[in-house]
């Protein structure tokens, strides 16, 4: 007699085929599609398919959808919805064989129980190894429940990522076997606890408020405290998120967190780019005016000086040449420019150790400020200081004019000072064609009149009672006077400047006040 395979092969396992024929159960099928969208099935033996008691119909795809991000929140209940057979999702099938729901085409939000292993499970070996009572056991913990059998054994690529994988914190991610999901899915079903999406509005508005916040934080605070708030802004976000998780509405922070961290990005990347340029304007308007050193310095304030202007206390102070039209005339053009080149470089140097800032030359006489844009609040003495050190350097200019121009009969070479404090409006000063940083008011004004007078006194350093009234224990002077300066009501006490004191510990024994 000759051996059939086929008929060995249909008739192999003949019990097994008559349970699945007797029970409800899915078997599982799986459909791929090809690059050109071509569907590829690929379902059990047809022997065993055929044994169910509706053929193909109780054959369920066990596909599962990931969502932009890689992660499985979602499930078909109908994969197709041609009459093809099978056409059902494995979980939708299996409940509706244990008598709950009814596939249609929806798409729905798996209402997930619990991280990976929260489904209990029962080892197929025990079942058969196990003692009679442990057997007992296993079987009443299966009495009545949906079973699904699968394959978890480490190396099995059914594994998935999930909302409850994480990693995003600590880089361990905890995926979930198929089997699990498909068991949530149908918890899902049974609960009727689909999640649902939060609506578009809210949303929306979640989103605007988020990035809102990004931007005004990181605008208001800077970057470093910005940043913290924003995280914990984040964090309170994922906490809503979770709870509203746990009432069935679906809140992805994914989107929100991305966008939060894109707005500070682009407002951090905004801001550098504008202090960058400012620091750039800075160093531009300030670098002929002060040293390096102080530059450095007004650029790392936190805040920088206002180059539209504001009103600050400052010290002014106006010097000028003594005889310089006659001093002229003794020298050709050339030589007055090498002579004023030369005295100036000095001052200059002066001026920008004490952390003052030459603010223009006007002919042979000089501005200069000292308490802006860096603000010191010994504005005076730094002014004072200058002014005496000024006077050094003019009589060992005296020596080098003498040397440079010999045989000319030049005038003795000497400067006048005029010194006063008060407010004035710092800034950018002058028209869209010239703009340049200055400083305008009474304050100004008076300090060019005291210069002025200079020459009429006869006093080299005048200086207004308001610049040295916080130290006056410390300054040796001379004549003082009262003056109303032209083209301003009120008088102003003056004082002739004639040095500091060299040992000031005693401030109260002097019998001179000013």
């Amino acid at each position: 007699m000759k051996f059939d395979k086929s008929v060995a092969t249909r008739s192999f396992n003949t019990l097994f085929q008559k349970q699945i024929n007797s029970s409800k159960i899915v078997l599982a099928g799986q459909v791929t599609w090809s690059e050109k969208n071509h569907e590829q099935f690929n379902l059990p033996a047809v022997e065993y398919m055929y044994a169910l008691s509706d053929g193909p119909a109780s054959v369920g795809l066990v596909n599962l959808f990931q969502d932009s991000d890689g992660v499985v929140r979602s499930f078909f209940e109908k994969l197709f919805n041609d009459n093809r057979k099978p056409d059902t999702a494995f979980a939708p099938l299996l409940a509706m064989k244990a008598g709950y729901g009814n596939p249609g085409s929806k798409i729905n939000r798996i209402g997930y129980v619990g991280p990976p292993d929260t489904v209990p499970r029962v080892s197929f070996m025990d079942l058969f190894t196990t003692g009679a009572k442990e057997l007992e056991k296993l079987t009443l913990l299966l009495k009545d429940k949906i079973v699904i059998i699968s394959v978890e054994q480490e190396g099995f690529n059914d594994s998935h990522i999930t909302p409850y994988s994480g990693g995003f914190l600590s880089g361990d991610i905890n995926l979930m076997k198929g089997g699990e999901i498909h068991a949530n899915i149908i918890e899902t079903i049974i609960a009727g606890k689909s999640l649902k999406d939060l609506p578009v509005f809210f949303r929306v508005a979640w989103l605007i408020v988020a990035v809102s916040a990004s931007v005004f934080l990181t605008q208001a605070l800077g970057p470093k405290r910005g940043l913290a708030l924003i995280a914990l802004m984040l964090v309170i976000f994922a906490s809503l998120s979770y709870i509203l998780f746990l009432t069935g509405i679906l809140a992805p922070i994914v989107n929100l967190a991305f966008s939060s961290i894109f707005s500070y990005l682009g407002i951090l990347s905004t801001k550098l780019t504008h202090e960058e340029k400012e620091r750039l304007q800075m160093k531009k308007k300030f670098s002929p005016y002060v040293s390096e050193s102080v530059l450095e310095e007004i650029i790392k304030q936190d805040k920088m000086p206002a180059l539209g202007g504001e009103e600050i206390e400052i010290t002014a102070m106006f010097s000028d040449i003594r005889n310089f039209t006659t001093i002229s005339e003794k020298l050709s053009p050339a030589e007055v420019v090498e002579l004023l080149n030369h005295y100036y470089s000095q001052v200059c140097d002066i001026v920008t150790s004490n952390k003052g800032i030459v603010d223009k030359f006007i002919g042979d006489a000089v501005m200069i400020v000292f308490g802006a844009p860096l603000p010191t609040p010994d504005h005076g003495q730094r002014c004072l200081k200058t002014a005496f050190s000024m006077l050094e350097t003019a009589i060992e200019f005296k020596v080098w004019l003498k040397e440079r121009f010999p045989n000319r009969d030049i005038p003795e070479f000497q400067i006048g000072i005029g010194i006063h404090t008060g407010k004035a409006l710092v800034g950018n000063i002058g028209s869209k064609q010239r703009m340049e940083y200055t400083a305008i008011g009474d304050t100004i004004n008076i300090a060019s009149r005291l210069e002025g007078l200079c020459k009429k006194l006869g006093w080299t350093i005048v200086a207004s009672r308001t610049t040295i009234k916080a130290f006056e224990y410390e300054v040796l002077f001379g004549r003082k006077e009262k003056i109303q300066p032209r083209g301003r009501s009120g008088s102003i006490e003056i004082v002739e400047v004639l040095g500091m004191k060299p040992d000031t510990r005693n401030k109260g024994d002097t019998n001179e006040k000013i």
